[in-house]
């Protein structure tokens, strides 16, 4: 509902009163409101402009128009893949073999060793011998195998009952560690504790 003021101006109540079309127009006209908000405006591109640069969400095109590809795409390319894994290419061979499921240290300098290629970086070895290496990866058990074995061995275990089965089945640890403390990775949050 409209109201009279002395002045003769109408106003509803919802905005009713002395001062509040003066008050409300000064504020926004004031340089230092425009000021904060520019600077809000501001801050706001930087940020978007940050998470942009951060997680690549660009268009694939830089701003002089060349396509970007990334260094993880260069690598995919040119990567080496032994035992169904693509091993990373710019460390050494010893190395690159060990993100393989199943290849640790010990295994990864005996297949060098058998195999007769030195240790260098993944990307300088020749096609004739990453064929040497994966003909001699393929004699061991790894990745999808390894884990379904290791799932089967333990399913066996719990099968026949036996102590280590037992300790499987009910999670906790099974080559003799105490457990009134610690244990805490096996126990997981089974017991709370403040």
């Amino acid at each position: 509902v409209p109201l009279e003021h002395a002045d003769g101006t109408f106003r509803s109540l919802a905005t009713a009163g002395p001062h509040h079309s003066r008050m409300y127009s000064s504020r926004r006209h004031s340089p230092v409101y425009v000021a904060s908000i520019l600077f809000s405006a501001l801050c706001l591109l930087v940020a978007v402009g940050t998470l942009y640069r951060t997680y690549n969400l660009s268009l694939g095109v830089t701003s002089f128009g060349a396509p970007r590809v990334s260094v993880a795409a260069r690598d995919c390319a040119t990567r080496a893949r032994i035992g169904g894994v693509d091993i990373p290419n710019r460390k050494r061979i010893e190395i690159s073999l060990q993100s393989i499921y199943g290849i640790g240290s010990a295994t990864a300098k005996s297949i060098l060793r058998e195999t007769g290629v030195e240790n260098k970086r993944t990307y300088e070895l020749d096609e004739e011998e990453l064929t040497k290496v994966r003909s001699e990866v393929d004699k061991y058990t790894t990745e999808g195998d390894l884990r379904r074995q290791i799932r089967q061995d333990i399913a066996r275990l719990i099968d026949i009952q036996c102590f280590r089965g037992k300790r499987h089945q009910a999670g906790l640890p099974c080559r003799g560690q105490n457990t009134k403390n610690n244990a805490r990775t096996r126990k997981k949050n089974r017991h709370k504790f403040a």
